[in-house]
């Protein structure tokens, strides 16, 4: 049984607050660290050049950023570079103004931030130099987004992580060691039941979102669009459709740079906001106790905490396919599904939705927030009647955890091939 000292410090570890889109905000980040270290000796910032991972830049090139309708690395850069508080880690941009994306814009008119792709193997890799007239400052972080590796000034490195030193933060491999889909269904059905802070805080602050995405003409408006539709009788008002609209919403709001902050999941916002919302709508629709609702929730997120400490925290496939069967989880729970339903929903969410590709944070994530869950309530729905994807069919196996790893393992070994492709695609249009 895992005990709830190691579910709280996971939960706590992997249920972080960020405003704007993860990889933007962890450019931003070690720009404005880097920018910081010439700032204490007495200079301003005059230019930067960035080295970073092909899936930082594909997920920073079109995701937008607070306050604006500006995009790209170059601005998460030069914004965090010159009024970012590193202090705030991923809200780092949460005070921006749009005079400062007029500076911005003006240094990259000029050419003075250059943005190139990293040789480095780790898939998440930010490597920042800024210089000022007398001096510069290079700050590299990699594998995870705020996650510091490196400070140098002046060419003398004043800061270097000890990668032999024991962090107290536990491993993608501890966490895996933890978590496994029967010790999560023990712990989340246990007779005592535990409140968890940031379970909570991902109620409150996610919902913020998504009724500003529902309030809103953000990005393309499917969670808008799609409550419109329920309200004029066009669209079914389901327990599936308003999921959606609810997720869909949070994610329209949250990729064209909208000011809330939001609770993420496994680095990523858009994936706590999957999480969340719909089990939270579901948890409405039934009319459950606010316990069974987090005893859901928990489960949700904890689900697909275990999916993605294997997974990987970038890849060339989309993150919403296990944000989906996070959610699917909680929702089979929601359902009365016990142990067995879990296995099955499980099997069927990665029968369905695995090889989603991902080319980039953007506005159309919602799209692909939208075919994940309508797939999670399918793939409930069939666990509910006793029906799965059979261990004889594909990549699914009999046992969930063997499933897990074939997913994780395409993640972790074709990604690099698949996201040299989307990058070119991306970087050479017409």
């Amino acid at each position: 049984m895992l005990s709830v000292e190691i579910v709280e410090k996971i939960l706590k570890q992997e249920l972080v607050y960020a405003t704007g889109c993860t990889e933007p905000c962890a450019i931003s980040y070690c720009a404005s660290v880097a920018a910081t270290e010439i700032k204490k000796l007495g200079d301003s910032v005059d230019r930067i050049e960035i080295d970073a991972s092909k899936n930082i830049i594909k997920n920073a090139m079109a995701a937008g950023l607070p306050k604006t309708t500006k995009v790209g690395v170059n601005y998460a850069a030069g914004i965090g570079a010159l009024h970012g508080n590193p202090e705030n880690k991923l809200n780092v941009n949460n005070d921006i103004d749009e005079a400062t994306y007029d500076v911005v814009s003006e240094m990259i008119e000029e050419k003075r931030i250059i943005v190139a792709v990293s040789d480095k193997p780790n898939t998440l890799y930010i490597d920042i130099t800024v210089f000022g007239k007398n001096h510069k400052a290079r700050v590299i972080i990699a594998d995870e987004h705020t996650r510091i590796i490196s400070i140098d000034v002046d060419d003398k490195n004043i800061f270097k992580l000890d990668q032999n030193q024991k962090s107290d933060k536990l491993t993608p491999e501890e966490i895996a060691s933890y978590l496994t889909i029967k010790n999560i269904y023990e712990f989340c059905t246990q007779d005592q039941y535990y409140t968890i802070d940031m379970v909570h805080k991902s109620e409150e602050v996610n919902t913020a979102i998504s009724e500003a995405g529902l309030k809103g003409d953000y990005g393309l408006s499917i969670g808008k669009r799609l409550k419109e539709a329920i309200e004029t009788g066009k669209r079914a008002s389901n327990s599936i459709n308003k999921a959606i609209m609810y997720a869909t919403a949070g994610s329209d709001a949250r990729m064209v740079g909208a000011p809330y902050p939001v609770v993420t999941n496994s680095g990523s916002g858009n994936q706590g906001i999957t999480i969340t919302m719909p089990v939270l709508s579901v948890a409405r629709d039934l009319g459950v106790s606010d316990e069974i609702k987090y005893r859901a929730l928990t489960m949700a997120h904890l689900c697909s905490i275990r999916i993605k400490s294997k997974f990987g925290p970038l890849s060339a496939f989309c993150g919403a396919a296990i944000a989906s069967t996070g959610a699917a989880c909680g929702i089979a729970y929601l359902y009365g599904g016990d142990y067995d339903v879990l296995v099955r929903t499980i099997s069927n969410m990665f029968g369905t939705v695995t090889g989603m590709m991902c080319d980039g944070a953007k506005p159309d994530c919602s799209l692909k927030i939208y075919a994940g869950l309508q797939a999670a309530f399918e793939a409930v729905y069939l666990a509910l009647d006793g029906k799965r994807v059979e261990a004889t069919e594909g990549i699914v196996c009999q046992d969930v955890e063997d499933t897990i790893d074939n997913v994780c393992d395409l993640s972790k070994n074709c990604s690099d091939q698949i996201d040299t492709k989307i990058l070119h695609y991306m970087l050479n249009k017409k």
